[in-house]
């Protein structure tokens, strides 16, 4: 549960308790334990939860932990909040680290098994993957390959749609490596997705918006690869301008944030936007 709620999109608790094969007051239990036990777990404006992504935010060092300690024990071995304390500095600590390495040591797992499978030629199957699009959670028989760049994403020819597609890393549960070698091969293309992570051979359509500091957290949380095109301007507001290949993501994303976001273009963004 730990490693579904650190990876984006958040989830709801039907989704997880899918993943998961429990039911879903199993599911509201185990988020009560977590939350008890220290953890950082949030509700989106959705209702669907998740552990935030720490990775920008300062944590204690283990210097700064003894040193904290060491200041509580001052209060006075009588003091019931001193003990409270203390313990909570351990603990915390601890769990956010223990979290962490689970939640890498998957996300390692899954890029060695594809990695395999690129180099032998062999088909997957992508285990519940979880499609924030459709909100379902299939198995998904693919031929990896390429990876996309921070290893985010793996490139993959789908079997049974006959589509090349995009499949995030997160979003993988289990990587299963088949003993049958690519059947596909000269369907297989690559072509660089979108910050939006949509992918194309064209990369035509342009979008530029005036964002507020709220829109630009959420965008470089939810699509991380728009970070070097955001620009500031000055009094919390900045500009978002690249290219494209399908003003779908980008107007979701408009159409969910209208008063902290000012769409300046193009004419094809903003004619797009007028026929939702």
């Amino acid at each position: 549960m730990i490693n579904y709620l650190k990876a984006k999109p958040p989830k709801s608790c039907r989704n997880l308790s899918s993943l998961l094969e429990i039911s879903q007051r199993s599911v509201y239990r185990y988020i009560d334990l977590l939350i008890e036990l220290g953890f950082d777990v949030q509700k989106d404006r959705y209702g669907k939860f998740f552990i935030p992504n720490k990775e920008n935010t300062p944590e204690f060092n283990p210097q700064e932990i003894d040193f904290l300690k060491k200041l509580v024990k001052t209060a006075g071995k009588s003091s019931k909040l001193a003990h409270s304390v203390l313990n909570k500095i351990s603990s915390w600590s601890n769990l956010e680290v223990g979290a962490e390495n689970l939640f890498n040591a998957h996300l390692g797992r899954v890029i060695e098994k594809l990695s395999q499978a690129i180099a032998e030629e062999k088909q997957v199957v992508l285990k519940k993957y979880y499609s924030a699009n459709s909100q379902s959670i299939t198995n998904r028989l693919i031929e990896p390959t390429k990876f996309t760049d921070n290893y985010e994403s793996i490139s993959g020819f789908e079997v049974g749609t006959k589509k090349n597609k995009f499949f995030n890393i997160e979003r993988i549960s289990e990587v299963e490596i088949l003993d049958k070698h690519f059947q596909f091969e000269e369907h297989h293309q690559f072509y660089k997705p979108d910050v939006f992570g949509f992918r194309g051979n064209k990369m035509e359509k342009e979008v530029e918006l005036k964002l507020s500091l709220r829109s630009r957290l959420l965008l470089k949380e939810e699509y991380p690869l728009s970070s070097p095109f955001i620009k500031p301007l000055g009094s919390e507001q900045y500009l978002f301008k690249t290219k494209v290949q399908s003003y779908k993501a980008p107007a979701r994303f408009v159409l969910g944030l209208k008063s902290d976001i000012e769409v300046l273009g193009d004419k094809g963004f903003i004619q797009f936007l007028d026929d939702l």
